[in-house]
């Protein structure tokens, strides 16, 4: 095993979730950019290397070093997101063009793109861009992944694409998942970490303020009002929208036809504490979100807490109506940080809407870590992880 010296580069960086898994792999960042500033704020409060702020559509490709070892990224997403404007004209669609003029300038080693899985409709467009504009001089394959399989306490569904210059290759760099992928949400697999096993050692969430909590946990939840408090109050764990009877809907759902859309099941979505969660977004709105906590009651003393999950079949009516019988609540910015794997010592900087965009933008660490690794093992000459079978990791070889 070698003790070189690993650098790699940060493109879109955001707050750092992917380049903190990189550094703890044992990369050292030389250069890292990200144009929201408040962002760049929150990594350079947190990691050792720094990051710049930069419109990263504009030309930048002259101020990277050449021959890193990694090159890191994840172009915004929301052109191709579900959850996003799926724009087909939306402009940062075409980012991943600025993500490619840094690959032909500054040749990494390895460069490694994550977006939503959506982004596989400019897929054949961007590995042919590769190809012309490095000579053909990468083995690049890409893949989707869930990352519950890799450490993270999330269900989240993301497509890599990894490319190893052919001078270094020496196989496919990647971490051994917990178990075989899969995507059914339905049980908990041996190995997999839950929802209640990742959050229920912060206890009750402390009382609101605007500018977050004062002992600055970032552990407070936003209150719901209105009709997502209405509503919210309605939905059972592993429910949603679709939960409550036809004529117990408030406006504006109340008759509308439940036929032909998806919006039923994504609607006031609130999570299984026995499974691990699902996606973080970068928002805080119930309605198309899944920022709901679960209903629990919790038990115990403070360090030794203990859930509680609310039965909805012992607070549902003859007319399958669902009252829970704790207040419902959002999610924390400290209980997505958890989902996404930041440690506790992570600061966010901006308001509690800024840090669940930042959270929500981000790689989980862990999966960034472990996935690192496997390419700091491969670089230094180290046997690699084992090859997993096409069958088993869904993997497309370019």
């Amino acid at each position: 095993m070698t003790t070189q010296r690993r650098t790699a580069i940060g493109l879109f960086c955001g707050c750092g979730g992917m380049d903190l898994g990189a550094e703890r792999a044992g990369f050292e960042s030389v250069f890292s950019a990200d144009s929201d500033p408040l962002a760049v704020e929150t990594y350079n409060a947190n990691l050792i290397g720094r990051a710049h702020v930069r419109d990263l559509s504009q030309p930048f490709a002259h101020l990277l070093p050449r021959d890193v070892d990694l090159l890191l990224g994840g172009p915004p997403c929301q052109g191709f997101s579900s959850a996003g404007s799926k724009d087909s004209a939306d402009p940062r669609n075409q980012l991943w063009r600025a993500y490619l003029g840094a690959v032909a300038h500054s040749r990494p080693k390895v460069f490694v793109m994550e977006n939503v899985t959506g982004f596989g409709r400019e897929l054949s467009s961007f590995l042919e861009a590769v190809r012309a504009e490095t000579d053909d001089g990468y083995r690049i394959r890409e893949r989707d992944v869930v990352t519950q399989f890799y450490g993270v306490p999330q269900f989240r569904h993301r497509k890599i694409v990894l490319g190893v210059r052919r001078d270094v290759d020496r196989g496919w760099p990647w971490p051994k998942p917990l178990e075989k992928e899969h995507h059914d949400y339905t049980r908990l697999s041996p190995g997999l970490i839950s929802l209640e096993a990742a959050l229920v050692s912060l206890g009750p969430p402390d009382e609101y303020h605007p500018n977050g909590s004062e002992d600055g946990r970032d552990h407070i939840a936003v209150p719901l009002v209105g009709n997502d408090l209405l509503i919210a109050s309605h939905i059972p764990n592993g429910g949603s929208l679709k939960d409550i009877p036809d004529g117990m809907l408030p406006p504006p759902y109340s008759g509308r036809e439940r036929k032909g859309t998806r919006g039923w099941q994504w609607y006031y979505r609130k999570p299984r504490p026995h499974l691990p969660g699902r996606t973080v977004l970068a928002s805080i709105r119930p309605n198309y979100s899944t920022i709901l906590s679960p209903d629990v009651w919790l038990e115990g003393l403070p360090g030794a807490w203990s859930w509680k999950p609310v039965p909805r079949e012992e607070f549902m009516d003859k007319d399958g109506y669902y009252s829970s019988p704790v207040p419902p609540r959002r999610l924390t910015v400290r209980e997505c940080a958890r989902l996404q794997t930041f440690p506790d010592s992570f600061r966010f900087a901006g308001t509690v809407l800024d840090k669940h965009r930042q959270i929500g933008n981000a790689v989980p660490v862990e999966f960034s870590r472990r996935l690192c690794e496997a390419i700091r093992k491969m670089l230094d000459g180290e046997l690699p992880p084992e090859t997993p079978s096409e069958e088993q990791q869904l993997l497309l070889d370019h």
